[in-house]
């Protein structure tokens, strides 16, 4: 029905078709679970499509060199270390620098560095080495001098300093103070900001002294790149800047921040942050996207050691937004980026301050799953149902198309200020090619099978791969073997076939026995052959099984179950209700290569084969699914049994207990062995001849178990034989027909 619409070529190659949207199924729930951390694969082959775009995109989102709030880097790099010494320097030594900042008119300076410890004076532990008098002098020297951390803090009182800190994971790591928070948030609701359970941070006398702080925390994807940026960080219930955010705030004279917060689902979750009117999108988690101008260096770098020499003029400086930090090799801030590896990690916070100055951010809108979601179902159902239609010739341009057309569209996006995902659209188109090639390449092949593929009908393809092993090992001359036969019949067959069409029956045949062969492989048996509605099967050859009669017994069970699941499929396409009858018998046969010069077929024949179809033709009589004989029983003992009768089927003299398999004995409930004590005890009375006291225990039975026919057989028969009973009994019943 789905195929009607289509040409005939698409109807021919449904598979592809079913594969395509079942892979479109799975990628979709894959790519949605990106942000999750699923998947690391995809989501590297996402990060690596972002870092394509971004590079291939000029148009990025930061401010222009010649911004109108100019941001500066002031980097301690080699030749400082050269000069000034290596680090860390003294708290004497930054002092001089942010003297030179302040006399230079820089508006705000952000220290990328905690000041979270008191300098150690190491001139104390030489004082004990020198003579005491001389001692006591030094000491009193010292104490005419201003303390290093004193000085720091009184230097960085003449300017508008924004002090570093880090955010920690470890709970016990809270050293020195944090700044007033920018926002407090109500308690006990969850949110998905970042949030972290510890920190360090600068010492009182530095808090006090600065403008104000804002972490320097960094966090890498799971590649270790580091694309976006959190701007506020929770602690408590209080929300604190990030170093670039603080910078902005302490600039524009405004320390409160406005949050936007929505919904989504059972949690509150950031949709925007402002901040004197500049506002900013950001993902749930309170994070933007870095709008990286360009490679290293793309802002003004300044040495450090040129300032503290003088060596700089002051109207560069002044009014500049300074970050203090360092590109040093040694120093451990070179970080990976999408615009390159080795990048100053300050660089970063000064990207971020001047899109909050001049620019602007791409940002992931909170509804992009679900868009990336729909967009990828009608993509993969387009491509799912087109593809297979086509030849390579034109499945290959209009594939390449397609993804063009993809990424195009995903760039107009980026350039509209949206974060898209590529990598999943690109994958599923991608995917969905390379499937269509390959099953054409097997659809053009499969027409070259050969004598494999013709006897695969009839024989488990494990045991078609254990011949091709050694085939000489297996001759088709006739054999007598121990083995066992499986016959099953669709009861009332014939009034069925005379209510459906020709067409209509032969679907319901092949979608009846493409189950019923199925089951009967998985359970290693062998196709005999089909007659109208009957399937005959054997066990224990061509391959050798001594368990043949348990996976019989367990076929023939498993057969009954599928019968019943196609009851609702039949139902819906007006089909009546299958039920089938099996008979099961274990004994000698003679199995082999028969026939004729014009037709053969691998085969059984014997006096046991016969008595497995008359078992199978007894169980509409008896109102069984299944009946198997004594030797079937005695062979396969991990099943339950009911006792179904002794009989003697016409042309036999000899009388043979037929059992009705219920499942496995570790399986049976307690109910179903109350049952079949009942039905013992019924039985024993019936065998022995107790006419009158057996009709009244298969009487109690047909009350307890209405639905069971085999107990209304046994009631029939023993108040007719109450009348009339047998004069020859010898405890089995004759079966007149066939």
């Amino acid at each position: 029905m789905f195929f009607a619409p289509f040409d005939k070529r698409l109807l021919r190659r449904r598979v592809p078709v079913y594969a395509g949207i079942l892979i479109t199924v799975c990628l979709t729930l894959a790519c949605n679970r990106l942000e999750s951390g699923s998947g690391f694969w995809l989501q590297r082959l996402d990060y690596l499509l972002y870092d394509w775009r971004f590079g291939l995109l000029s148009d990025h989102y930061a401010g222009d060199a010649d911004s109108r709030v100019p941001v500066i880097v002031v980097d301690i790099d080699e030749s400082s270390l050269a000069e000034q010494g290596r680090w860390p320097w003294s708290r004497r030594q930054l002092s001089q620098l942010l003297t030179r900042l302040a006399d230079a008119g820089v508006a705000v300076v952000g220290l990328d560095i905690v000041l979270a410890e008191a300098e150690q004076q190491p001139l104390g532990r030489w004082l004990d080495t020198v003579p005491e008098q001389q001692r006591l002098m030094l000491l009193e020297l010292m104490k005419s001098a201003p303390d290093p951390d004193t000085l720091l803090a009184s230097t960085m009182r003449r300017l508008d300093v924004v002090a570093g800190f880090f955010f920690s994971d470890n709970s016990t790591d809270t050293r020195g103070v944090l700044p007033a928070p920018v926002a407090q948030l109500p308690s006990g609701v969850p949110m998905t900001f970042l949030a972290s359970p510890g920190y360090n941070g600068n010492l009182p006398l530095f808090a006090e002294a600065s403008a104000g702080a804002g972490f320097v925390s960094t966090f890498t994807d799971r590649d270790g790149s580091i694309r976006r940026t959190p701007l506020v960080m929770r602690y408590g219930d209080q929300l604190y800047p990030s170093l670039s955010l603080a910078m902005v705030m302490i600039y524009l004279l405004d320390w409160q921040l406005e949050t936007e917060i929505v919904r989504l689902g059972d949690v509150m979750v950031p949709r925007q942050l402002a901040v004197a009117g500049i506002q900013v999108r950001t993902d749930a988690l309170g994070r933007v996207i870095v709008p990286y101008k360009g490679p290293a260096r793309s802002y003004r770098y300044i040495s450090a050691a040129d300032i503290m020499a003088g060596r700089v003029a002051s109207d560069v400086l002044e009014g500049a937004l300074v970050l203090v930090g360092t590109s040093a090799q040694g120093l451990a801030d070179l970080r990976t980026t999408p615009v390159g590896t080795q990048y100053p990690g300050v660089e970063v916070h000064a990207n971020v301050i001047d899109a909050l100055l001049n620019g602007s951010f791409p940002y992931r809108p909170e509804w992009e799953p679900g868009a990336t979601f729909l967009l990828m179902i009608l993509t993969g159902l387009l491509l799912s149902v087109v593809l297979p239609g086509m030849g390579p010739l034109r499945a290959i341009p209009s594939s390449i198309a397609a993804l063009l057309l993809v990424v195009v569209i995903n760039a107009i996006c980026w350039s509209m200020g949206l974060d898209l995902p590529l990598a999943p659209l690109i994958l599923l188109c991608f995917t969905l090619v390379i499937l269509n090639l390959g099953y054409g390449f097997v659809y053009e092949s499969r027409s070259r099978r050969t004598l494999k593929g013709m006897f695969d009908q009839y024989v488990p393809p494990a045991h078609i791969e254990k011949m091709l092993d050694d085939p000489a090992a297996y001759q088709f001359q006739g054999d007598n073997r121990q083995m066992t036969v499986l016959f099953s019949d669709i009861r009332s067959f014939t009034s069925i076939s005379e209510g459906l069409p020709a067409n209509e029956l032969k679907q319901l045949l092949s979608s009846y026995f493409t189950p019923v062969t199925k089951t009967i492989f998985d359970h290693e048996g062998t196709i005999d052959k089909y007659v109208g509605d009957m399937v005959m099967a054997f066990w224990g050859a061509p391959l050798d099984d001594v368990d043949h009669a348990s996976h019989a017994v367990a076929a023939a069970l498993a057969m009954i179950e599928v019968t019943r699941t196609l009851e609702q499929p039949f139902a819906l396409r007006g089909w009546p209700r299958l039920v089938a009858g099996i008979g099961v018998n274990t004994g000698a046969m003679n199995v082999g290569d028969m026939g004729s010069s014009y037709r053969r077929a691998y085969t059984v024949l014997g006096d046991a084969v016969n008595l497995g179809s008359r078992l199978e033709s007894l169980t509409k009589y008896y109102g069984v699914d299944v009946l198997v004989g004594e030797n079937t029983r005695h062979q396969a003992l991990e099943f339950e049994y009911r006792f179904v009768d002794r009989i003697q089927v016409k042309g036999k003299l000899e009388a043979l207990d037929v059992f009705e398999p219920l499942g496995l004995i570790s399986e049976t409930s307690a109910a179903t062995r109350e049952e079949l004590d009942y039905h013992r005890r019924a039985m024993d009375l019936y065998i022995c001849a107790n006419w009158r006291a057996a009709r009244e225990a298969f009487d109690e039975l047909v009350w307890r178990y209405p639905q069971c026919k085999l107990y209304q057989v046994f009631q029939e028969r023993l108040r007719e034989w109450e009348m009339l009973p047998p004069s020859d009994w010898d405890g089995s019943f004759q079966h007149q027909q066939k």
